[in-house]
């Protein structure tokens, strides 16, 4: 077997990233369509899972956006019935969002959505090579968030 040099694991990892990055983005994509929201909107409500209030800028954090695109996406929960907007009592400037009796019911329809989805790629994964899958990531997982932490563009 080839020896496996940074540069080799830099390049044919990148490779082997890329493509799981696209195929989980668009498989992801497809099963919560199912659910009858954007991955947005189902990030928004998955912030919200706990069932309490969340800010404008912790959903923006969530989802990865800007202020001004999380409240685009707020925004049509709101009119889907999913989410409300109410105000902070502690900071009346600050706007907080919670989840409707019909956004709780989307949360839950969410959480199976997703569990099926990794029960599906996980499943597809060698029974015997589930420890070592689960090593590797929680390798990739701080590293990548190191590296988005480390962009200018990414915060």
């Amino acid at each position: 077997m080839a020896e496996v040099t940074f540069r080799r694991v830099v390049k044919e990892g990148g490779a082997m990233l890329f493509r799981l990055a696209h195929s989980l983005a668009v498989a992801e994509d497809s099963e919560i369509r199912c659910c009858g929201v954007t991955t947005g909107q189902a990030l928004a409500l998955l912030a919200m899972k706990s069932g309490s209030q969340v800010t404008m800028s912790q959903i923006g954090e969530a989802i990865g956006v800007s202020a001004g695109t999380a409240t685009r996406v707020i925004d049509n929960l709101v009119r889907e019935g999913l989410v409300e907007r109410t105000g902070n009592s502690s900071d009346r400037r600050q706007v907080c969002i919670c989840p409707t009796p019909l956004g709780k019911k989307k949360i839950k329809e969410l959480d199976k959505c997703y569990a099926r989805f990794w029960h599906t790629i996980f499943g597809n994964v060698p029974k015997e090579r589930l420890p070592e899958t689960l090593r590797a990531l929680r390798l990739l997982v701080p590293a990548v968030e190191e590296a988005r932490a480390e962009c200018p563009l990414a915060r």
